[in-house]
């Protein structure tokens, strides 16, 4: 028990950082092209949505419900969970949000943000997790093979949430924040663990809602 400071996140790792990268590459040849479709779907419906078009308006949330549950269920849940069994539980948590969504999702009125902060600030986390995120591979040791989209991985699909969350009017939307928060805290830890440098994303994305979410709300 005296020796417990020699231990270091990696000491608590189950698997090595390669088994985790090539998990993804396998993930993404199974479904390729399907990751265009969820990142332009959910781009177009977010665009006319912000356009003020009803059908795109009432089909965010819904959109958001399935991207989460097809995370949870195909990444999470059949994947992840062979070599992480934390990942059960974060797909259970995942399987909820899509729950909240869909609840949520009878409230059509979606309306911007007052807070222009927060209409900048989650227009900024939207498109740095629908159109950034998967570059970041090109940052790290990782191919393009490993790129993780929304729909399909689990810190794309958070980020993006959050972002489209703060710039939605009301406090009903903010249920939704939690889970994708404990995400991010999670994917941090667990990136930390295998030394990987994008580990600086889920834990910045945290710090920046948490920034958003304190300033003034004057239009």
């Amino acid at each position: 028990m005296s020796e417990w400071w020699t231990y270091t996140p990696g000491d608590f790792l189950m698997f090595s950082p390669r088994v985790y990268v090539r998990l993804i590459e396998r993930y993404n040849l199974d479904f390729w092209p399907l990751q265009l479709v969820f990142v332009i779907g959910m781009l177009a419906v977010i665009v006319f949505a912000v356009m003020h078009v009803r059908l795109a308006k009432i089909a965010l949330l819904p959109a958001f419900a399935v991207a989460w549950a097809f995370c949870a269920w195909q990444f999470l849940w059949l994947r992840y969970a062979t070599i992480n069994w934390g990942a059960t539980y974060a797909a259970m948590a995942f399987f909820l949000q899509a729950g909240l969504l869909a609840i949520l999702s009878f409230d059509t009125d979606h309306r911007i943000a007052v807070s222009r902060w927060r209409r900048y600030g989650g227009t900024v986390l939207v498109l740095f997790g629908l159109l950034v995120h998967p570059l970041l591979d090109l940052l790290s040791t990782r191919s393009l093979a490993a790129a993780e989209t929304f729909g399909m991985m689990p810190d794309p699909t958070a980020i993006t949430t959050l972002g489209t969350v703060l710039a939605i009017r009301g406090r009903r939307p903010l249920l939704l924040l939690p889970i994708p928060l404990l995400w991010c805290a999670f994917s941090s830890l667990t990136l930390l663990a295998m030394e990987d440098r994008g580990a600086i994303v889920p834990l910045a994305s945290i710090v920046f809602v948490a920034i958003l979410l304190l300033t003034p709300t004057r239009p």
